[in-house]
C-alpha cells in the first residue's frame, strides 16, 4: 500500500481547519450569536502552522520557493492571504475577514489538492545553485504575495458592499452586528491595494532579469493588473468614482491575477 506523503497530510490538515474555522462562524452567524473571533482565529492559526509546513516541504523536495507548479503556487497564494490576514486584520479590526476569505482559501487549497495527488513523484532540481534563477524566485514570490494582498482587497470590498447593502435597506441582521465599521473597510481596501501594486511593481520589473523572460502574453497581463488597480486607485483618491465602484472595482479586477495563475 502507497504511503501518502506528509505534505499532503498536512495540506488536509489545514484544508479542514479552515474548513472547520468557517462552517462554525458561519453556524454562529445563522443562529444569531456574536462571531467569537478568537476560537476562528486558533482554527486558522493551526490551519496556517501546517500550510506552512506543507510548503516547507515541498521546498525541501525542491531546494527552491515551491512554487514550481499550479498547486503549488494555489497554496503559496493561500499562504500569503492567511499571513496578511492575521498581519492587518485586526489593525483594521476586520474580524470577519477571516471568515469572508476562508472561501477563497479552501477553493485554492482543493484545487491544490488535486493537483497534489495527480502529479507524480515531484522533481528535485538540486542543491545546484547556478540551476536556480534568484529574479524567478523574486518575480514570482513577490508577485504571489501581491496577489495575496489583491485578494484581500477584494475580500474587503465584498464586506463592504454586504454592510451598505443592509444599511439601505435597513436590514441589520446578525451579520452586520458582526461587521467592522464601514470606514475600516474602505480603509483596508486602499491599503491593501497600495501593498498589492507596490509588490507587483517589483515583481514585474524584476521578470526583465530573469535569465528566460516569461511569454509576453505573461508579460502584458502582468503590466494590464498593476494599471488597473493604480487607475482604480487614482479615480477614488481623486474622487472620481464613489465608494461602491471602488469596492465593487477591488473585486472585479482580482479576475486579472487569476487568469495570469491560469496562463503560467
Amino acid at each position: 500500500m502507497m504511503q501518502t506523503p506528509m505534505d499532503k497530510i498536512f495540506l488536509i490538515i489545514s484544508t479542514v481547519c479552515f474548513f472547520g474555522g468557517f462552517a462554525y462562524a458561519v453556524n454562529g452567524l445563522r443562529a444569531g450569536r456574536h462571531h467569537d473571533n478568537r476560537a476562528n482565529l486558533l482554527v486558522m492559526g493551526v490551519g496556517f502552522l501546517f500550510l506552512c509546513a506543507t510548503l516547507y516541504l515541498r521546498g525541501e523536495i525542491h531546494h527552491r520557493c515551491p512554487i514550481t507548479s499550479l498547486h503549488e503556487v494555489l497554496i503559496f497564494l493561500s499562504w500569503s492571504m492567511v499571513l496578511l490576514y492575521f498581519i492587518l486584520g485586526k489593525t483594521f479590526r476586520l474580524s470577519l475577514l477571516g471568515v469572508f476569505t476562508a472561501p477563497l482559501v479552501l477553493l485554492f487549497q482543493l484545487a491544490a489538492l488535486v493537483g497534489f495527488f495527480l502529479e507524480g513523484e515531484p522533481a528535485a532540481i538540486g542543491k545546484d545553485t547556478d540551476k536556480i534563477d534568484g529574479w524567478l524566485e523574486l518575480h514570482a514570490s513577490v508577485s504571489l504575495v501581491s496577489f495575496g494582498a489583491l485578494a484581500l482587497a477584494g475580500v474587503a470590498g465584498l464586506m463592504y458592499l454586504v454592510q451598505n447593502r443592509q444599511l439601505k435597506r435597513k436590514q441589520l441582521k446578525a451579520l452586520f452586528y458582526n461587521l467592522p465599521p464601514i470606514r475600516y473597510l474602505l480603509t483596508a481596501v486602499v491599503r491593501l491595494i497600495v501593498i498589492g501594486v507596490v509588490l507587483l511593481t517589483i515583481g514585474t520589473i524584476s521578470a526583465f532579469f530573469m535569465r528566460n523572460v516569461p511569454i509576453p502574453l505573461h508579460q502584458g497581463l502582468s503590466i494590464l493588473t498593476w494599471l488597473a488597480y493604480v487607475i482604480l486607485l487614482a479615480l477614488y483618491l481623486s474622487k472620481r468614482i464613489g465608494n461602491t465602484k471602488f469596492a465593487q472595482g477591488a473585486m472585479v479586477l482580482f479576475s486579472l491575477p487569476i487568469l495570469i495563475l491560469l496562463i503560467l
